[in-house]
């Protein structure tokens, strides 16, 4: 088990390989990143107790995944807000056709 001071993230991107890796010990990042196991080449997991306490992945499948790691302005809505473009985007999904999707996925680490 790792200590609070010893907790971080780290993600990459190397230039030669073009793919990025990740590395956490956070537990709301390893979940993420589990949650989202299919999309990486390479996942390494450690194991203490039965317990994922760690992971490294790499994503290489560029074309079809995208990473934002870069800083944004966190939006801030009020519960109305929340509920109204919940119901927007729930109605607008369910009108898309399959084909009119974008292939791209965006993975969000936060």
């Amino acid at each position: 088990m790792y200590l609070s001071e010893e907790k971080e993230t780290l993600i990459r991107y190397d230039e030669l390989d073009k793919c990025w890796y990740f590395e956490s010990n956070v537990r709301k990042h390893i979940n993420k990143i589990l949650k989202l196991e299919s999309y990486f080449e390479t996942i390494t997991k450690e194991v203490e107790g039965g317990k994922i306490i760690s992971v490294s992945a790499k994503l290489s499948d560029l074309d079809n995944y995208s990473v934002h790691p870069f800083v944004r302005i966190k939006r801030k809505l009020s519960q109305s807000e929340k509920t109204r473009l919940t119901r927007h985007f729930q109605s607008e999904n369910s009108q898309k056709c399959p084909e009119n999707r974008t292939k791209f996925k965006t993975i969000n680490i936060q």
